[in-house]
């Protein structure tokens, strides 16, 4: 995929994908942030599928917490595409927290904030508007993690890919659990031709204090 053709899509400043892109390639070299090193799928597979939960849910002005952050996916690029949204980054490696604070700032982008914590250590219980993950674990074992960072009526969003209709189906109970409600599916390829879905949750009211429990009980017995 072009930049030419991503702007089309996005009214996105493709100078400072690029910039950000170069960064990351730059980076790259001696951190594992991306196997992809061909720009062209770059834009494709991580700018493009980043940016497609936009034409499914507005950010516009939110406070979003985008956990796993990582190489800055899907965080950076929808930084860039909502300036008055306020975005968290985070990671439990403080090498990538480095790597993402500094790309926050070699892009200008004032509304975005680094933390460095696994996501279960977290004392923030419904701060964020929404919680966003991409690819970060299988659907009901991210939902226990995030869903009490949450505001009440506020959102988590899953983008996923191949096996997402399989992750949902086994999703019934902790959905219930957790207050939580499946608002919207989002269906479509990217254009690499790869198959994405991403899921949006509404939180109806507040989360049990019985959850998130110990990380260990549940990878070990999911909801």
């Amino acid at each position: 995929m072009t930049y030419q053709e991503l702007a089309k899509e996005f009214n996105i400043n493709t100078k400072q994908v690029d910039k950000f892109l170069n960064y990351l390639l730059e980076t790259n070299k001696n951190m594992n942030l991306t196997a992809i090193t061909n720009k062209e799928e770059m834009i494709s597979k991580h700018i493009y599928d980043s940016l497609l939960i936009s034409k499914a849910y507005d950010f516009k002005n939110k406070t979003i917490l985008d956990v796993g952050s990582g190489g800055g996916f899907p965080g950076i690029p929808l930084a860039m595409l909502y300036p008055t949204a306020h975005f968290v980054l985070l990671d439990s490696t403080m090498k990538k927290v480095k790597y993402l604070d500094q790309v926050a700032k070699h892009l200008n982008l004032t509304n975005v904030e680094v933390k460095c914590a696994r996501v279960e250590e977290l004392n923030e219980i419904g701060k964020y508007d929404v919680v966003i993950a991409r690819a970060l674990a299988e659907l009901r074992i991210y939902l226990e993690l995030v869903t009490h960072l949450v505001k009440v009526k506020g959102n988590v969003i899953a983008l996923k890919g191949k096996n997402a209709s399989e992750e949902l189906a086994v999703s019934d109970n902790a959905i219930k659990k957790l207050n939580l409600s499946l608002t919207k599916i989002q269906a479509a390829l990217i254009p690499s031709g790869e198959k994405r879905m991403n899921f949006i949750f509404t939180k109806n009211k507040s989360t049990d204090k019985h959850y998130p429990r110990e990380f260990s009980q549940i990878k070990k017995r999911p909801l």
